[in-house]
């Protein structure tokens, strides 16, 4: 899996596209990689691009432990997340409905994620 990271301080937001076959143990990663970032301010938002990334890898295991993480930004802080596919949609929604508070918003649109992420107009 290949990771580019962007980071727009005038929006505010960290962009992660995500590139490859993507395990479990790479979406726990992506956290450890936010958190330990020291120019990323924790009230950033996050978008997450999936699109061209194939997660058939990803288990409902994987996606129950990442959802007892902590949080690594603030609360506040909009969370995105764009999928390709009705899979990954559905590992998606499972890792919200799971979080609950502070899980990120599912888009298969970039721009509707884009936009939501970093104004909170749908």
């Amino acid at each position: 899996m290949n990771i580019d990271e962007h980071i727009d301080h005038d929006h505010r937001i960290v962009i992660l596209t995500l590139t490859g076959q993507l395990s479990d143990a790479d979406l726990l990663g992506l956290a450890d990689r936010i958190e330990n970032n020291p120019v990323i301010s924790k009230d950033f938002g996050w978008l997450i691009d999936l699109r061209h990334s194939d997660g058939l890898q990803i288990t409902t295991a994987g996606v129950r432990e990442m959802a007892k993480r902590k949080l690594v930004l603030d609360a506040s802080s909009r969370r995105a997340v764009v999928v390709p596919s009705a899979l990954g949609y559905g590992m998606a929604r499972m890792y919200q409905m799971l979080r609950g508070d502070g899980a990120p918003r599912v888009f298969t649109d970039y721009d509707d994620a884009f936009r939501w992420a970093t104004t909170g107009k749908e």
